[in-house]
């Protein structure tokens, strides 16, 4: 069996299967890139705002106005501190550990995805320079099987082959760009996130007195089950 020639049956067709497999991955990175879009402005944050509103509460350690305040907010930012909020009756400790916790688990919903477009933006160029090989072969292919010569044939298929390598860059370029911008986005949340952390814990500190919190069952369980069904 001649390895070759049986290796050179596969490129019947150039590189069009390439430029299909392409054009589905574009369409599989721009719904994640709208996915995470709407994600990303839904939750949105203001912080300091949202801190010059809570600091007065947290002199005074109101903390069921605070837990109000954050219930207010649909960014994550708010959800991690509401976690700790909520723990405050059992101890400091418990309010770092939980608020940890849920700060990984916004991590994973937030990052959730972002590993394809990554991948793709790294490797889409080198898909369709695989394409535009396997054009070239194809097109030398057809010259040798021409009669009389078939250089303008030979030519117009090279060329067509050079357009995997155009769409690779294509489907590459906005992948890495958007990458790098919701990882940004995700590492400002995470960091907002710590920055609420640490101003609850130094709070705690001076705390005169961990005072009950009341809050019924189902509103204390409420928002750990609603995060972790988003990761």
């Amino acid at each position: 069996m001649d390895l070759t020639k049986s290796l050179l049956d596969l490129t019947v067709g150039g590189s069009t299967w390439v430029l299909w497999l392409l054009l589905g991955l574009s369409v599989a990175s721009v719904a994640i890139m709208i996915d995470k879009t709407l994600i990303f402005y839904r939750h949105r944050f203001n912080q300091d705002r949202f801190v010059a509103e809570i600091k007065t509460s947290l002199r005074q350690e109101d903390w069921p106005r605070i837990i109000s305040r954050c219930e207010q907010e649909r960014s994550m930012e708010a959800r991690v501190l509401l976690v700790g909020l909520r723990e405050i009756p059992r101890s400091k400790a418990a309010v770092q550990d939980i608020m940890k916790g849920e700060r990984l688990q916004v991590g994973l919903y937030l990052g959730k995805r972002l590993g394809f477009l990554g991948t793709l933006g790294a490797n889409a160029p080198f898909i369709g320079l695989f394409g535009t090989v396997l054009g070239i072969i194809h097109a030398f292919k057809n010259l040798a099987l021409a009669e009389g010569g078939g250089g303008p044939a030979v030519m117009a298929g090279i060329a067509e082959a050079l357009i995997a390598t155009a769409v690779g860059l294509l489907v590459a370029i906005p992948a890495v760009v958007m990458y790098n911008l919701f990882h940004h986005r995700l590492q400002v949340v995470l960091e907002r996130s710590r920055v609420l952390e640490q101003l609850l814990l130094a709070h705690l500190d001076g705390a005169t007195g961990t005072a009950e919190i009341s809050i019924p069952d189902v509103e204390l369980s409420k928002s750990p089950r609603r995060v972790g069904r988003l990761v």
